[in-house]
């Protein structure tokens, strides 16, 4: 695991500058670095030194050094691939994982990135056609961002603050105000600067005498279904969960789990148990507050499980802690559970190295609850009207000022498609409060129409349409970007068992009926877990890894929000009309929660702050 970044081209990165670029990001790898610069071509790497600690450093070359790479990730069927390119009598000179992929390159060219198992992000400069190539695992676990200037130069790097170093010319794109705060991400190809975008997941760009083209190589299969037993669905699932695991357990630095006491981690954490000779260091957070804790069902698993448990209750000065991740994050991001992620990542690397984590399950195995409530919500469509007066008339006696009130209260209105219900759920701003707190020049639609277009695409069943959607925009825009970035942020490598394309693939061959069994969402992967752990220790509602969100706001976040909220620059900023903004602290402070909408609000405004201003 590591940072990488470089340049090729007529103004590609100096050392001073390719220097400058890798200290930014060396907290992706505190243990070595390594450049190479050669007429128009620049390549370095920061490395976080986990599995062939000896032989991997980088850049590295083929003997000819006609080819040299970069790359950030694991290959987790690295032996395989020696194995493979040994038969056809191909020679690997050291034991590296890097020497396998320059060598898949100049047997298989760029086909070979199909043999790979991993998550990567892959730079190769060869030198015979002064090409380069960036490649970037199937699901978009591991960013690679990239800048093309008007003279054909074309840089790339790991995290956007290193090519904010090489691009002082760039330009805001002012779309991007109303996608955070609508969404709460960004979605590739995208960034918050017209200059700097995404190799996008399961892509190779090739830049060549100063043009670029993009290819996709791996797309997710929705049509084919499996015509199998529940039985063998069940069995063929465990199966492939397990090698999944194996795989992810290579490592010379100290392993462990992510564990929350849900369906995904403890299958996760289960099969780690199985495997390994040595206890499994498990950890888990939780907060003073019963609503976001549960860290006390992840100690029961644990104590089932035979592993190493550690465990941290907190209570933190929830403003510090939102400061020190607005510096963390240099793209605008709000998703609030980057917060306690951040927070175990680093309890974890107290003791840890690598980690295991259960990302990938709801979506490959169909867990949200919104893939039974959407299309019934949209079913309804005639009566939500009257659904939606009856709810504001007993809504204080029936749910309070929870979250859950303005969740159900946001969906009691017509949409004209599944499509805009599906963008409406996943939505923290609904359209009606984009118009009022947006400025003119900063509404836009045009992440919605994209995301609806893209729903939309294809002769497929509304659930499929659903993951599908979740696959492209939701995992790896917002999930595996919180991922990514509290992890790395903390020196810790995050793997995901889930996310094995092996995995990926099979699960969303299987019909919905094994995934959907009446109103159990994920059900085939719930019966894996019921047989590894006793079902009363993981049969509850899914809480999801929050925090109080609009408590902090109420309280410890309070001096914070209205100060960086309604000063001077804010206002002139111009984003938000500062009216609807006070309107919506003071409906806040005095008790009806909109943290759905101060929270996108202050993270725009805080990093605006730390990288605009």
């Amino acid at each position: 695991m590591c940072g990488i970044t470089g340049g090729i081209g007529v103004s590609a990165p100096s050392k001073v500058l390719l220097d400058a670029q890798l200290k930014s990001i060396e907290h992706r790898g505190p243990d070595d670095t390594g450049t190479y610069l050669h007429q128009g071509i620049s390549l370095g790497m920061c490395r976080l030194a986990i599995v062939e600690i000896a032989a991997g450093k980088q850049p590295a070359s083929n003997p000819s050094e006609k080819i040299h790479i970069v790359w950030n990730g694991e290959i987790y069927n690295y032996r395989e691939l020696r194995f493979e390119l040994e038969q056809r009598g191909v020679h690997c000179r050291d034991s590296s994982e890097s020497e396998v992929v320059i060598n898949l390159y100049l047997e298989f060219g760029l086909d070979f990135v199909n043999k790979l198992n991993g998550m990567f992000a892959i730079a190769i400069h060869d030198s015979r056609d002064k090409s380069l190539h960036l490649i970037r695992d199937r699901m978009g676990k591991k960013p690679l961002w990239i800048s093309l200037l008007n003279d054909g130069t074309l840089f790339f790097a790991s995290e956007v603050r290193a090519l904010m170093l090489a691009r002082p010319d760039r330009t805001l794109r002012t779309d991007m105000v109303a996608e955070v705060m609508q969404y709460g991400y960004i979605n590739a190809p995208h960034s918050a600067f017209n200059e700097i975008t995404q190799v996008p997941p399961a892509s190779v760009l090739t830049w060549r005498e100063g043009k670029t083209t993009t290819k996709k190589y791996w797309e997710p299969d929705f049509d084919t279904k499996v015509q199998v037993s529940y039985e063998e669905a069940l069995k063929v699932t465990k199966k492939l969960i397990e090698e999944s695991v194996s795989r992810r357990l290579i490592s010379e630095r100290p392993l462990g789990s992510f564990l929350s006491g849900g369906y995904d981690s403890t299958v996760v954490t289960a099969y780690m148990a199985k495997l390994m000779s040595e206890k499994v260091q498990t950890y888990s957070i939780g907060f003073h507050s019963s609503q976001f804790n549960e860290a006390h069902h992840a100690k029961k698993v644990a104590n089932y499980l035979g592993t190493n448990h550690h465990e941290e209750i907190l209570s933190p000065d929830p403003a510090l802690v939102v400061e020190k991740i607005s510096h963390v994050l240099d793209q605008p991001y709000a998703d609030s559970s980057i917060v306690p992620t951040y927070l175990l990542a680093k309890f974890a690397r107290e003791n840890l190295i690598v980690a295991l984590g259960g990302d990938g399950g709801d979506e490959v195995f169909g867990g949200y609850d919104r893939y039974l409530a959407a299309p019934v919500m949209q079913r309804l469509n005639p009566f939500l009207g009257l659904a939606r007066s009856s709810l504001k008339f007993v809504g204080q006696q029936s749910f309070g000022n929870t979250r859950k009130f303005n969740r159900v209260g946001s969906q009691l209105s017509s949409k004209v498609s599944l499509a805009a219900r599906y963008s409406s759920i996943l939505s923290l701003a609904q359209l009606d409060d984009l118009s009022t707190l947006l400025n003119p020049n900063f509404q836009s639609k045009a992440a919605e129409v994209t995301n609806i277009n893209q729903f939309t695409t294809g002769n497929l069943s509304s659930f499929d349409r659903m993951i599908r959607s979740d696959l492209e925009a939701y995992l790896p825009a917002d999930l595996l970007v919180k991922a990514d970035t509290a992890t790395m942020a903390n020196s810790l490598e995050l793997r995901s068992p889930m996310l094995d394309v092996n995995v990926v693939e099979w699960g969303l061959s299987l019909p919905r009926k094994y995934k959907i069994k009446g109103f159990e969402t994920k059900h085939i992967l719930k019966d894996v877990a019921r047989s590894l752990v006793p079902a009363n220790l993981i049969d509850r509602p899914k809480m999801g890894f929050g925090i109080p969100r609009a408590e902090w706001l109420r309280t410890g976040m309070r001096e914070m929000v209205i100060d960086t909220l309604t000063d001077t620059t804010a206002s002139q900023r111009g984003w938000l009309n500062p009216v609807e903004v006070r309107k919506v602290i003071d409906l806040h402070m005095a008790g009806q929660d909109k943290d759905n909408l101060l929270w996108p609000m202050l993270m725009l405004e805080l990093w605006a702050r730390t990288w605009l201003d």
